[in-house]
């Protein structure tokens, strides 16, 4: 096939863009369809928004129907999942009956199956050399992050990419090869985007003292992202001279979110922590109760964690609480494992048994039962050990389990960031 655009072909045209995604599993809910979003946001890049997004169960004739139309109608056209070699991976079927052809084996492809088994160590069951089989008009492209490998047709009024629905080999095949052919075969777009991140004030709050500081210029599109505990400014701009308005816009919001911002486009809050803490030659550890881990996980999730964080301890019982961080066992008859005095003590005792400079300390109730009158479900307290220096907030959150440890979690990430900045 060719891989040019052919003069009926007229990029200057709005590319009206699908991105449909295929499985069982997305479709009757048991699976969140994060690659959808993923896909509409990578297309950002190359100035494209979806104009439709299509989810299909792993039905033969009807995806085939679908792509059939989406072709016509569309420029370019996102697939995701299906690719697999089981029974129920019916996307490259589809795609043959769609474009009325067949299965040609690609060795190319067939020799990236068998080293990628090679590498993980493992023999390749024959089933998956049927991965190798391609729909013959397409352009196979090696997965190097799985067996699939990504299947690239150009109609010449119609660029289709079909990927695996794991989503880290689809996002991989986004970023490094579907990002790259769009950028070189459509007209050129100028985007400039930065994402200012903060934390500790809210939404509204921070809404108006952005509009009593002026706003930004109306060139530049301004959007607020919350989520609990933090907001993210994302400031866009096109056109030739998209930089320049991004940045005075960011410059002019900094003065306003200044003292909230941690960082700027990917920067995570554990990822700040955790640059504060090297710059500042500190050591962290955590004891944990209603979170079970998930303080440690989040501060562990940040590439070169190892430098600073020490341990984590997950003390459910009160028996471990007074074993392994030598809480009193008064304090807990007095007040109970939920209460500032506990988690001041959950944080000084790991801080002692670690050797840390810093210890946290999350204790609360997370539900759906065990709450009182006196203590509701949702009631959480955080303690901080700075260097001796003992400190307990109070929260108190919702209903839903899951929710309240991932606000408790937040809640300490960013006392702990307000601590350390």
């Amino acid at each position: 096939m060719g891989f040019c655009w052919p003069r009926s072909h007229k990029p200057g045209k709005a590319m009206k863009t699908i991105i449909i995604t295929v499985g069982n599993e997305v479709t009757s809910g048991h699976t969140l369809n994060t690659n959808a979003a993923y896909m509409a946001v990578e297309l950002e890049e190359v100035g494209l928004t979806p104009d439709r997004v299509l989810t299909l169960r792993d039905d033969v004739i009807t995806l085939a129907g679908e792509i059939r139309k989406a072709v016509k109608a569309y420029r370019v056209v996102l697939i995701t999942g299906g690719l697999g070699p089981t029974h129920d991976d019916v996307t490259k079927t589809a795609l043959c009956k769609a474009f009325k052809t067949g299965l040609v084996r690609d060795n190319k492809t067939l020799k990236a199956v068998r080293k990628f088994f090679r590498h993980i160590n493992r023999p390749m069951p024959a089933v998956n050399e049927t991965q190798a089989d391609v729909p013959q008009t397409c352009k196979a492209i090696v997965n190097k992050r799985g067996t699939a490998p990504l299947l690239f047709f150009d109609t010449g009024t119609c660029l289709l990419f079909a990927m695996p629905g794991v989503p880290y080999e689809m996002r991989f095949l986004m970023e490094t090869q579907v990002v790259p052919i769009l950028k070189k075969r459509l007209p050129k777009f100028s985007m400039k985007r930065a994402v200012i991140r903060t934390a500790g004030i809210g939404e509204s709050r921070l809404y108006e003292m952005i509009e009593a500081n002026g706003g930004v210029p109306d060139e530049v599109e301004l959007a607020y992202l919350p989520s609990p505990g933090q907001v993210d400014l994302r400031i866009t701009a096109t056109g030739k001279k998209a930089a320049g308005s991004v940045g005075k816009a960011v410059k002019k919001l900094m003065k306003v979110a200044g003292p909230y911002c941690f960082g700027f486009d990917k920067t995570t809050l554990e990822g700040a922590i955790g640059a504060r803490l090297v710059k500042k030659g500190l050591t962290l550890a955590s004891a944990e109760s209603c979170t079970g881990g998930r303080f440690a996980a989040r501060i562990t999730s940040a590439p070169g964690a190892s430098v600073y964080f020490l341990e984590g301890a997950v003390t459910y019982g009160n028996q471990s609480k007074i074993k392994r961080l030598g809480v009193n066992p008064k304090t807990l008859l007095k007040y109970g494992a939920v209460s500032a005095q506990t988690a001041g003590e959950m944080a000084e005792g790991i801080c002692k048994t670690s050797g840390a400079d810093i210890g946290v300390s999350i204790t609360g109730i997370a539900g759906p039962g065990g709450g009182t009158k006196e203590k509701p479900v949702g009631l959480v307290y955080i303690g901080i050990c700075v260097k001796d220096a003992v400190e307990t907030k109070k929260f108190e959150f919702g209903l839903d389990r899951n929710m309240n440890q991932e606000r408790a979690v937040k809640e300490a990430l960013i006392w702990l960031w307000e601590q350390v900045k």
